[in-house]
């Protein structure tokens, strides 16, 4: 792996049909490129997931079938979410869901996808050993930010680059040491 401090790193949430990438689609990506500790570039992208969403996830995120009938396929998309990608630490909360996905989306369209990740839920388990929980509500609750759009992915990328920046300042360059343990080589 390389040195983390000098490493591009992507903040990223999705939103989903449900649960499972065996048999749910992604309905949304978000995700934040930061290089040399600057956001460098932003995705926001709805995609069509070929399938209605449930009830129960549209009262979630707002997100409807009308919404998606016109976005994109995920493989008009894969191309550009890759290049957004590359080299880049891909962090997510509760990463393996978000990775899953992902990855399952690019398999579906016939091509590989790997990359080194890493696991806010897991950074604020080790970071803060004194909070039983470390649901993404419960941190942006101790962070007292403000989420307009809570659930949507864009939105709760922005929360995981915004726990960064905090834990940084909290942290400095040690930070890194902790994201470290906390990475998932590719393989």
């Amino acid at each position: 792996m390389t040195n983390d401090n000098h490493r591009p790193l992507v903040f990223l949430d999705i939103e989903t049909t449900g649960a499972t990438a065996r048999t749910s689609r992604i309905t949304e990506i978000g995700a934040i490129r930061v290089e040399n500790g600057k956001v460098v570039k932003e995705f926001r992208q709805l995609v069509n997931p070929e399938q209605p969403v449930p009830p129960f996830i549209t009262r979630m995120t707002g997100i409807h079938d009308e919404m998606l009938w016109d976005a994109p396929l995920f493989q008009t998309i894969a191309d550009e979410l890759e290049m957004f990608l590359d080299g880049a630490l891909f962090i997510a909360h509760n990463v393996t869901f978000d990775y899953g996905f992902i990855k399952a989306e690019f398999e579906k369209i016939g091509r590989k996808f790997s990359m080194d990740r890493a696991c806010t839920v897991r950074l604020s388990r080790r970071l803060h050993p004194e909070h039983r929980s470390h649901r993404l509500d419960l941190v942006i609750e101790r962070m007292q930010v403000e989420v307009l759009n809570r659930h949507r992915a864009y939105d709760d990328a922005e929360v995981l680059w915004k726990f960064f920046q905090e834990e940084y300042q909290t942290h400095g360059a040690h930070l890194f040491e902790h994201l470290h343990k906390v990475t998932s080589v590719a393989r």
